[in-house]
């Protein structure tokens, strides 16, 4: 039969795909199979739909499409990324990336490796390993495949392969990918007493690092010239990105010893967070005039500000943001991540059982020798970030392993 002929189709299972909003491609023509559990699928979805939870409703939309139209036909690729993506934002994110992953086979086998969803599906996988896999290349491995992408379908002068470089920067700055970077070289030597003599080469430990995302960002600034057609907020999602990088690279200046190569003073550190912070509320004017266009580069913004409050100990512009709410990551971050913080900063937490300090405002990095992954990389350290949610200023703990937050869960007071 072939499956272009929708009055074979349960009306439940085609409103439930009008309702979750997925495009509706032709159908490639299948042999239906007729499943003996329609009716349960269809009291399912509607249960789940009416309980207002949209991700198992997804679900049961997709076991129909996989039972019945083949798991590589479009209709069905297309409900696997959408489930995925569902997973995501329910903050499930390693399911998310499995999802994700099978979604790139299955589109794949449908499209090949650069048509349909490849280019959007190998972003969202990066999206999802940047919120449980602190590896950069995992991630990077996804990126790149992305833009390879846009450069095969000839689209490498656009406006979506800057924002798509842009997006990259952004992401990396945000997901503490980066943080330690030049410190956590340092540390190894840190600790001894011949510290202050010794000289680093900043330019192949630091940059070495930060060098990744600086070479996207250069991408994005050159491509951005040679567009015939220039995108009036394309300077200002520059200048965001870059603003994001440089915050993170002097956090990590800051904390290198004095006398040892790269160390920075207060002053100097203050300096450059008030040049980025200028440059940020520039951005910030010019995206403002189309906020909804520009929503997520605002977001990312209005964080870079937060951050320089943070780094500059400015408890009271931390709490405006917060509270005039120019700022909210409530959906950013699990609810068990999540923590009271009071005027003092102190973060009420349980005890965790891992090393952590309770106070917001204190310096992340550590003297101590760092431990390393099976890769030889720095294993990061957990600490605590001011983020806005709901009018609030709250801590989200970050680089903790998963399983220890579900473990303590239970026992919060």
């Amino acid at each position: 039969m072939n499956m272009g002929n929708h009055s074979r189709i349960p009306k439940w299972w085609m409103a439930a795909f009008v309702s979750l909003a997925i495009a509706t491609t032709p159908l490639s023509a299948q042999q239906n199979r007729p499943t003996s559990d329609d009716a349960d699928l269809q009291a399912r979805y509607e249960q789940a739909m009416a309980s207002g939870d949209r991700t198992v409703a997804l679900e049961h939309v997709l076991k129909y499409a996989e039972e019945n139209y083949g798991e590589n036909d479009p209709q069905t690729v297309k409900l696997t990324r959408h489930y995925g993506h569902a997973l995501y934002q329910d903050h499930r994110y390693r399911e998310a990336t499995e999802v994700l992953k099978t979604a790139l086979e299955r589109s794949t086998a449908a499209f090949g490796p650069a048509g349909g969803e490849a280019f959007e599906i190998n972003m969202n996988i990066a999206f999802a390993y940047s919120q449980w896999n602190s590896r950069l290349l995992t991630r990077m491995q996804y990126f790149d495949r992305a833009l390879e992408i846009l450069r095969e379908r000839g689209e490498r002068v656009s406006i979506t392969y800057v924002d798509t470089l842009i997006s990259i920067v952004v992401n990396l700055m945000s997901s503490n990918a980066m943080e330690g970077s030049y410190t956590s070289h340092l540390s190894d030597t840190m600790y001894s007493e011949q510290a202050a003599e010794i000289s680093f080469p900043i330019e192949s430990e630091y940059y070495s690092q930060y060098g990744k995302a600086e070479r996207y960002m250069d991408e994005a600034i050159v491509v951005a010239k040679e567009l015939e057609i220039e995108d009036e907020y394309i300077s200002a999602k520059v200048a965001i990105a870059n603003a994001r990088l440089q915050v993170a690279k002097t956090a990590d200046l800051a904390a290198v010893p004095q006398g040892v190569q790269g160390y920075i003073s207060r002053g100097t550190e203050r300096a450059y967070y008030d040049e980025e912070q200028e440059r940020l509320v520039t951005a910030i004017d010019k995206l403002s005039e189309n906020p909804e266009l520009n929503a997520s580069y605002l977001h990312a913004a209005n964080k870079a500000l937060l951050e320089i409050a943070w780094l500059d100990k400015d408890k009271d512009r931390m709490y405006a943001m917060c509270t005039e709410g120019v700022l909210n990551s409530a959906d950013e971050y699990a609810p068990d991540r999540l923590y009271e913080v009071s005027d003092n900063g102190t973060v009420f937490a349980p005890e965790l059982g891992i090393p952590v300090s309770k106070n917001l405002f204190r310096r992340r990095v550590s003297n101590k020798k760092p431990q390393v992954d099976e890769y030889g990389n720095p294993v990061k350290k957990p600490y605590f970030i001011p983020v806005c949610v709901d009018g609030r200023l709250m801590a989200a703990l970050v680089n903790a392993p998963r399983v220890t937050v579900e473990e303590l869960g239970e026992r919060r007071p």
